[in-house]
């Protein structure tokens, strides 16, 4: 988004460039996330806990860590297809909690995500 004006009829639009192409166009909207770019900690790339992007390499349903079983992960650091949200990581707060206390009493992760944010 390159800059919001508000119309006659009190409505913002958002003025968006297309990185690539260069393309712009014009949006009606009323909210807006808007995320910078980021970039992993060393430490954590380093770790061994990261896949080839620098997010933390974990199943998408369960987010028990891919490689290490007695990793879980959730939030914007994670490689699932979701938002980047305070809201996203709230609805995965619950799936890490319920596969967490499996796993430490010896059980199966069994509470799956469905990559929805309520």
């Amino acid at each position: 988004m390159v800059k919001v004006q508000v119309n006659e009829l009190g409505e913002k639009i958002g003025h968006f460039k297309n990185v690539d192409s260069g393309e712009t166009m014009e949006h009606v909207f009323t909210s807006a996330n808007v995320v910078p770019p980021s970039h992993p900690h060393k430490w954590l790339v380093d770790s061994g806990l990261t896949d080839e992007s620098g997010l933390i390499d974990v199943n998408p349903y369960t987010l028990q860590h891919s490689r290490h079983e007695g990793v879980f992960a959730f939030g914007d650091a994670i490689n699932v297809n979701t938002t980047r949200t305070q809201n996203a990581a709230e609805s995965q707060t619950p799936i890490v909690k319920h596969n967490l206390m499996q796993y430490m009493n010896g059980e199966e992760c069994n509470h799956v995500y469905d990559g929805k944010s309520y």
